[in-house]
C-alpha cells in the first residue's frame, strides 16, 4: 500500500483504512500495533514535518514475517528528530509519539529525506499463540 496524502489530519482515517485492508490477513494484534505506529508516524509528519503544507508519503508492505512502514515528509525541519531513550515525563505536552512507536515496533530508524524526515519502522508478525509462549503462558490442551 502506498499513499500520498495532503498535510492534514483529516486524511488519517483514509490511511488507517487503507492499511487495515492491506493487512487484513495478519493476526489482529499485529494489525493493531502497525495501525498505531502508522497513526503516530503520520500524525508527527503532518504536525512537525510538513510545515510548508507539503504532502506526506506513506507506505506499508508485508515482507515475509515482517511489516515495513515508511512515512516521509518534505519538511522543512531544522534537525532530524531523535528517538527518545526514556518515556516522556508525566505532564509533558509532547514527545509521546516517537516513544510509543519505539515501544511497538521491533526496529525504528529516522533518516533525513531532503529537507524532511523519513521514518522507517518494522514490526514482526506475531501470532497470539506465540505471544503467549514468549510470556510464559501456555494454553490448556
Amino acid at each position: 500500500m502506498e499513499l500520498i496524502i495532503p498535510s492534514s489530519s483529516r486524511f488519517l482515517p483514509r490511511v488507517r483504512h487503507a492499511a487495515a485492508r492491506a493487512l487484513r490477513d495478519l493476526p489482529r494484534n499485529t494489525v493493531d500495533d502497525v495501525l498505531l505506529v502508522l497513526d503516530e508516524a503520520v500524525s508527527n509528519a503532518i504536525r512537525h514535518g510538513s510545515l510548508g503544507g507539503e504532502p506526506v508519503k506513506v507506505a506499508v508492505a508485508i515482507d515475509g514475517g515482517w511489516v515495513d512502514i515508511r512515512v516521509s515528509d518534505r519538511g522543512p525541519t531544522q534537525r532530524l528528530p531523535r528517538l527518545p531513550s526514556a518515556p516522556p515525563r508525566t505532564l509533558a505536552t509532547g514527545g509521546r509519539g516517537l516513544w510509543l512507536i519505539s515501544q511497538l515496533a521491533d526496529d525504528v530508524r529516522l533518516h533525513r529525506a531532503g529537507e524532511g524526515t523519513l521514518l522507517w519502522a518494522r514490526c514482526q508478525v506475531r501470532s497470539v499463540a506465540r505471544l503467549g509462549d514468549e510470556q510464559g503462558v501456555r494454553s490448556a490442551r
